[in-house]
């Protein structure tokens, strides 16, 4: 579940004193009319020109309200492997509700972006938050270790779409303010399958939460159990050999996993609690920093976080993490569909669960999501549904689902949470509901352009 409701732009206080001493300085001190850099056209960013093999993540407080949108900065910190894309540094999707971009401090240039998800810009659409209510949440973005010093923009997208500047951080590489600190280092890695090198390789992670020591042999179970269900599961099973899976043997103080409604509360590692915004199902990570943290400990592109429950629940936020269960009967279903929010940006295709937000909000009328499986088809107008390529000529829009094969790629009415006005492009999917089916063509492709966009293959 993840929600594109935009709060109102604010730039973020700013920290000299501490920038003077330690060589990271917010930018937005100064005059928020200055017009940005003129960036003449250049060629393509060479990875090697500007970055080092490792990787630098900084570490943010996100706080607000339903009209407030604040970053400040937590810490700066050294990781010892860049393991993403290193042919994509520019975002060549523009998925997401925030986006960061990185460019070098002297001459403007834009080196590196990458679009993300936030889980407090769908608590931002809450009635918490519109009675009110500030909220502190903890997020990171993390890109190549910078050769030179650089700027890291945040930029938020708004109601109509467009994105707006939110934070501005200049960062010093040769700080000796950076952190370099390994916590959490006695957790054991696993290999959970032979997988290429990680700049060849879609690096997948799976960190345990919820698990005592002594569960460990469980946990162990639940590692291999869970790579083999993702690795046979298409369109992951045709590209298992661009797969690496790795397991964090994470202990946690107590075995299980927090459930408030029914007065249940647990130690575990990441704080991860059912009931997230008073959702019954939806399982979200508290402690996000720290599972940066132990996840800094392998190479990874996308985070699992397997949570030792059998509820039915989970939660997917893209290019942050996705949660799931590991003893509910739907527990590998749960598994695929929050990875397809986490790491394709796919929308929920369901719109017959209440959720915690108002619909008009997540997905305002008249303006396109920015997910790849979602049409809000603008003008009624073939061109402006995203997958018209796999559209036949004959193909009636909208779709009637009465008559149209399962097979059959169309414009199906009824997505992101609301029965009218949104559509998908197929009758059933993984990201509809928790049947027997697999991701539909769309959903599919995308994903498969994901793992091409981490592996470096043609998109």
């Amino acid at each position: 579940m993840r929600s594109p409701f935009p709060g109102l732009l604010h730039t973020c206080v700013s920290i000299v004193a501490l920038g003077a001493l330690t060589g990271l300085h917010d930018a937005d001190a100064q005059d928020a009319k200055t017009p940005p850099r003129a960036v003449a056209s250049a060629p393509a960013v060479r990875y090697q020109d500007w970055f080092t093999d490792e990787a630098m993540r900084v570490d943010l407080f996100h706080t607000g309200a339903a009209s407030e949108d604040l970053y400040s900065l937590d810490e700066v910190v050294w990781e010892p492997l860049w393991p993403g894309t290193r042919a994509y540094l520019l975002d060549p999707f523009k998925f997401g509700t925030y986006r960061f971009r990185l460019s070098d401090a002297q001459t403007g240039r834009e080196i590196f972006s990458q679009g993300y998800a936030t889980l407090f810009d769908e608590w931002s659409g809450t009635p918490e938050a519109l009675g009110g209510v500030r909220r502190t949440m903890s997020e990171s973005v993390r890109f190549p270790w910078p050769r030179k010093p650089v700027v890291l923009q945040i930029d938020h997208r708004n109601r109509t779409g467009q994105f707006g500047k939110v934070y501005e951080l200049l960062v010093d590489p040769s700080s000796h303010m950076i952190s370099r600190a390994r916590t959490f280092s006695s957790f054991e890695v696993v290999d959970l399958n032979a997988g290429p090198a990680p700049e060849k390789a879609m690096d997948v992670l799976i960190v345990a939460e919820g698990y005592s020591s002594d569960d460990k042999v469980k946990l162990r179970a639940d590692l291999k159990r869970f790579a083999h269900v993702f690795l046979d599961y298409e369109p992951w099973k045709s590209h298992r050999d661009r797969i690496h899976i790795r397991g964090v043997e994470a202990v946690s103080a107590e075995s299980g996993i927090s459930e408030p409604r029914k007065g249940i509360f647990r130690d575990s590692i990441l704080g991860s609690s059912f009931n997230t915004f008073d959702s019954e199902r939806y399982l979200t990570v508290v402690h996000t920093k720290r599972l940066r943290q132990i996840a800094s400990l392998a190479p990874y592109d996308t985070l699992f976080v397997m949570a030792n429950s059998g509820r039915y629940g989970g939660g997917g936020v893209y290019n942050q993490w996705s949660v799931f269960v590991s003893d509910n009967e739907y527990d590998d279903y749960v598994m695929l569909h929050e990875f397809g929010h986490h790491m394709g940006g796919l929308a929920d295709e369901y719109y017959d669960s209440a959720i915690s937000n108002d619909e008009d909000l997540m997905y305002p009328p008249g303006v396109e999501p920015w997910e790849p499986n979602l049409s809000a088809f603008l003008g009624q107008s073939r061109d402006n549904i995203k997958w018209k390529d796999l559209l036949t000529a004959s193909t009636s829009l909208p779709t009637a689902e009465q008559g149209a094969g399962d097979d059959q790629v169309g414009l199906f009415e009824g997505a992101g949470y609301k029965a009218k006005g949104l559509f998908r492009p197929q009758k059933d999917c993984k990201m509809f509901h928790k049947g027997l089916v697999g991701f539909c063509k769309v959903c599919s492709r995308s994903l498969v352009s994901m793992l091409h966009y981490y592996t470096g293959e043609e998109l």
